[in-house]
């Protein structure tokens, strides 16, 4: 099943798989990232791999600017509409084999494309990323690209929110795949160039039998 007929099926009422919607949930990891943050003031946030994720409006109504990255257009369409239902808030600019969604107000912009594109135009422009998920949901030959680039985009000293899957058992299927502080800090991993800060411990419980969620700290280094 692709990306795009599994989020159909979400969208049309089939099993949330992964999916959390509870805000009280995101308040929790925006509270984190400012904590760990040496940025005074907003933050420039990018949200990978975001679907549609509420806590890129939460932080974004929070006076951040917040920027996400999806490759499934009806994804992307919930998240827009999170911010309001006049469609005319929204300006569209196609870019080759990606569409680029700008609010309003400057400060929300939503990628419909590739993760793993590179885009010299994002290279050291986010102070914090908030990661919910996207490590453990790739194989493990696609880590290093996906690393690589939350690399390139983050400034030095920029703040990585990680949440992953603990399984019980099937550790070696997924996704999502079970994930450990030894499989972020891999230096084909987030190793390469983030230190690690900090383990969160189970940071919410999951409605998913033998699965806990668990929350993680880096920072990018020089």
């Amino acid at each position: 099943m692709t990306w795009a007929t599994t989020w159909a099926d979400i969208l049309s009422g089939g099993p949330g798989r992964w999916k959390v919607d509870d805000l009280g949930c995101k308040k929790q990891a925006l509270a984190h990232i400012e904590q760990h943050s040496s940025t005074e003031g907003p933050m420039r946030i990018l949200c990978p791999l975001a679907g549609d994720d509420p806590f890129v409006h939460y932080a974004w109504s929070q006076g951040h600017d917040v920027t996400a990255i999806d490759i499934v257009p009806a994804a992307m369409k919930v998240m827009r509409g999170q911010f309001g239902a006049d469609a005319a808030d929204w300006s569209a600019e196609s870019k080759e084999s990606e569409t680029v969604w700008t609010h309003k107000s400057g400060r929300a912009t939503l990628i419909e494309g590739d993760m793993l594109t590179k885009r010299p135009e994002l290279i050291d422009s986010f102070d914090a990323v908030y990661d919910k998920d996207c490590f453990g949901a790739l194989e493990l030959q696609m880590r290093p690209g996906y690393c690589n680039r939350i690399a390139e985009f983050a400034k030095t000293g920029a703040t990585i929110y990680v949440e992953v899957k603990n399984k019980a058992s099937g550790r070696e299927n997924g996704p999502p795949f079970h994930v450990e502080k030894a499989d972020l800090t891999d230096e084909a991993a987030y190793g390469g160039c983030f230190e690690y800060v900090a383990s969160l411990g189970e940071v919410y419980p999951l409605k998913m039998p033998g699965m806990q969620q668990m929350g993680h700290v880096l920072r990018r280094l020089k």
